[in-house]
């Protein structure tokens, strides 16, 4: 007898999320009554339910995420945990049947003993999994606390590096350079424009593609590609140049990392790296409330930088200081207060004030 098909809803009948999660009870509820009547009535021969499982797991392609999928797999494992010594004694001939139960009842001891230790082995095992999927589950927890919300790149202000103060000393640094040279963050690619002008083999990439289309209408060399997964796809040494802007300020600390570390291998020997970026004091001052909230990270002092590229092979050969300067002139030395003053005014330009930009160069020794 046919299993009873649970009620399944009309054509026109729309589940709320509570009916369509207990329409699925009843269908998984029908499917286990059914491999319970099939494997009771023998239709279901010894290891193939085990010899599914398996193969569901080599071939099947990962539906479920996160902790769903963890303990799907887990399960798997605690089922395949036990190793049956009851070998299937069927047989198309009497004496075929009463032969393999001779065999299965000689041996019967001897296999014993090897899958008993075989089976601790894997309960072992399968234990220690649950330790590893409850310990990351831990983790995954944590870190979901620690995550923030991402910054929207339409909160992100668009550069026009080709017109910036800085543009001229970026072309100088690269002219003469032998290979390619790339524009992270190119935004509408004037920048490529200008160094393809003085000569240079220049291209560029940025996640924006709004942002990269007035340079593809004008057939400059840039692909709407982020920063750091195109530099993955770079070969060692590919590059002869390479110039940072953007959102090099406010890189989590891994990703900059993880920044440095590839620019370096894919940066020729005596290759030029070009980064430009806002100082810390006048990003925060001038920055937008969104974008310094969510960003994942902060600009970093020009030192830094080269502390950092002095780690991987960098040496820093030029620092140039631009944007708008806030810095406070000192008063006249009439004022019997001028010396006092003035001294307080040099301090605060120089941890406060000063130059708002800054562009470092620097070239791979090794």
């Amino acid at each position: 007898m046919a299993p009873v098909e649970p009620d399944s809803p009309s054509s026109g009948e729309e589940l709320d999320a509570a009916g369509r999660a207990r329409y699925l009870d009843e269908v998984m509820a029908d499917i286990d009554a059914e491999v319970k009547r099939r494997r009771a009535s023998g239709d279901l021969p010894a290891g193939l339910e085990q010899e599914l499982d398996e193969l569901f797991l080599e071939f099947s392609p990962v539906g479920l995420q996160g902790k769903a999928r963890l303990r799907e797999t887990l399960a798997l494992v605690d089922s395949s945990a036990y190793v049956d010594i009851a070998v299937p004694v069927e047989s198309q001939k009497v004496v075929g049947t009463y032969v393999k139960r001779l065999i299965r009842k000689t041996m019967g001891w001897y296999l014993g003993f090897i899958v008993h230790q075989i089976v601790k082995f894997a309960w072992s095992v399968s234990r220690m999994f649950h330790v590893v999927v409850a310990h990351v589950e831990d983790l995954e927890a944590e870190v979901g606390t620690l995550r923030i919300p991402e910054l929207p790149y339409s909160a992100v202000p668009v550069a026009v590096p080709g017109s910036t103060w800085w543009a001229p000393d970026a072309v100088a640094a690269l002219t003469g350079v032998r290979g390619r040279v790339l524009h992270a963050d190119c935004g509408d690619g004037s920048l490529v424009d200008t160094l393809i002008a003085a000569g240079v083999d220049a291209y560029g990439v940025d996640p924006s593609e709004a942002g990269i289309e007035s340079a593809i209408e004008r057939g400059t060399d840039v692909r709407a590609e982020p920063m750091l997964g195109h530099l993955e796809v770079v070969g060692d040494e590919a590059l002869a140049g390479m110039v940072l802007s953007g959102s090099v300020q406010w890189l989590h600390p891994n990703e900059r990392d993880r920044l440095v570390r590839m620019a370096t291998t894919r940066l020729a020997v005596e290759g030029v790296l070009v980064i430009h970026s806002s100082t810390p004091e006048s990003w925060t001052a001038a920055t937008s409330p969104l974008v310094s909230d969510l960003a994942p990270g902060r600009p970093l002092h020009a030192e830094t930088w080269t502390h950092l590229l002095h780690l991987h092979g960098l040496r820093t050969t030029a620092l140039h200081t631009g944007g708008d300067d806030r810095r406070i002139d000192p008063i006249p030395f009439s004022n019997p207060d001028a010396p006092a003053i003035n001294a307080a005014i040099v301090a605060v330009n120089e941890r406060l004030l000063g130059p708002g930009e800054y562009l470092l160069v620097a070239v791979r020794e090794r």
